[in-house]
């Protein structure tokens, strides 16, 4: 895991492919709004 993502910590801006293919940033998403973001892994 990065060191730089702990909680509290302001995330990096991540872009990453919506379903279509268009390129989407979580700043995008959030506007001005709270934003709660969860990461996981496994196999589901």
């Amino acid at each position: 895991m990065r060191p730089d993502i702990v909680p509290g910590a302001r995330l990096p801006d991540f872009e990453l492919p919506d379903h279509t293919g268009t390129l989407r940033r979580l700043s995008e998403l959030q506007g001005s709004n709270p934003l709660c973001l969860l990461l996981s892994r496994g196999h589901y």
